[in-house]
């Protein structure tokens, strides 16, 4: 399989890559501004403009008819800049199941997602049985999802505004969190096959591991620039073995997950043999590829690196929450070993 990007994903990369620098960079990111801020949704209108919401909606409903090795490409650079808005949600996971059976869903809960995919709304999905909640205040609604996990159950989704949600500060400063919702919830039933359930929510934990790679990458071009300038006994730090070695360490973990992550999404695209060995080993390696660079980029930086205030916090926080949200990497390397056991 050649992993080479072609000319027009080369050109949806940089230009999401530009439009996250310009638009969310770290110092907003860590105001974790909320929906009722002006910035929030015009910021989700802008990038549905850019046409990264209808990525993978077809042609004929208006989208660009793309693939998951689009939607990642977009998702790690949403990473890299440590976006708090719910793309993967809205884009990737209601956008699949949607697509999947267009007509099975009642007419508001149609109209929510088009709206969402539209730039008009933010749809972040939690699962029902989830203990807290991500993007609380910080989108538009919360849409839960019952039946998530379980294929046994019909697909139920409620959806709840996200702005009357009690919101705090969690393991990650750049998102808000928020207890789950307690009480009667009005249930939408949505009538998708089971099979298309799973290949939705695959796709989604891939765009989470797609952004753990940005999330990587960036805190290793935060190690190597520093690792550069800093000079101590006359010589720049990265010049020494105790560095450069974590550092080409981490570049190693970075590279084999992007590769990782490349080949999952072909593989889900074209429904491979061995789609769900190549998922597990994407979610794998992107788990411990990022938490070793955002581990390495604090230790680089030394003294000044462990203060809370360095932005390289930042990026350790949320490659801890994204691994959480995925199950650790235990539980990614168990499913590696069942699978190629089986």
């Amino acid at each position: 399989m050649d992993f080479a990007l072609n000319e027009e994903q080369q050109m949806l990369q940089e230009s999401a890559r530009r439009f996250f620098a310009d638009h969310h960079p770290l110092a907003r990111a860590r105001r974790a501004l909320p929906w009722s801020d002006a910035a929030q949704p015009k910021l989700w209108a802008d990038m549905a403009a850019m046409g990264w919401m209808a990525l993978l909606v077809p042609e004929s409903q208006g989208g660009l008819g793309l693939g998951l090795t689009e939607a990642g490409l977009v998702a790690e650079e949403a990473g890299r800049q440590l976006l708090n808005l719910p793309w993967a949600g809205s884009a990737v996971l209601l956008a699949l199941w949607f697509k999947a059976a267009p007509d099975a869903a009642p007419a508001a809960l149609r109209d929510a997602v088009r709206a969402a995919l539209a730039g008009e709304r933010a749809l972040h999905c939690v699962a029902e049985q989830d203990a807290w909640w991500d993007h609380a205040g910080q989108c538009s609604d919360i849409a839960v999802v019952r039946g998530w996990h379980d294929a046994d159950v019909p697909l139920q989704i409620a959806l709840l505004d996200a702005a009357a949600l009690p919101a705090g500060a969690g393991l990650d400063p750049t998102l808000r969190q928020c207890a789950a919702a307690q009480g009667v919830l009005d249930w939408h039933t949505v009538a998708i096959p089971a099979e298309a359930r799973a290949q939705a929510r695959t796709a989604h934990r891939l765009m989470l591991a797609a952004e753990l790679v940005g999330v990587a990458q960036a805190a290793l071009e935060m190690a190597s620039g520093y690792a550069r300038e800093r000079v101590q006994f006359g010589k720049p730090i990265g010049s020494y073995q105790a560095i450069k070695h974590q550092l080409a360490n981490a570049w190693m973990g970075v590279d084999n997950a992007r590769l990782s992550a490349w080949y999952a999404a072909a593989a889900l695209d074209a429904q491979l043999p061995d789609v769900r060995l190549a998922c597990a080993v994407a979610e794998f390696t992107a788990i411990e590829g990022a938490l070793a660079c955002t581990r390495t980029a604090i230790q680089v930086h030394g003294g000044m690196g462990f203060t809370w205030e360095h932005d390289a916090h930042l990026f350790l926080k949320r490659a801890q929450h994204l691994a959480a949200r995925l199950g650790g990497a235990s539980h990614a390397l168990g499913e590696v070993d069942a699978l190629l056991l089986a």
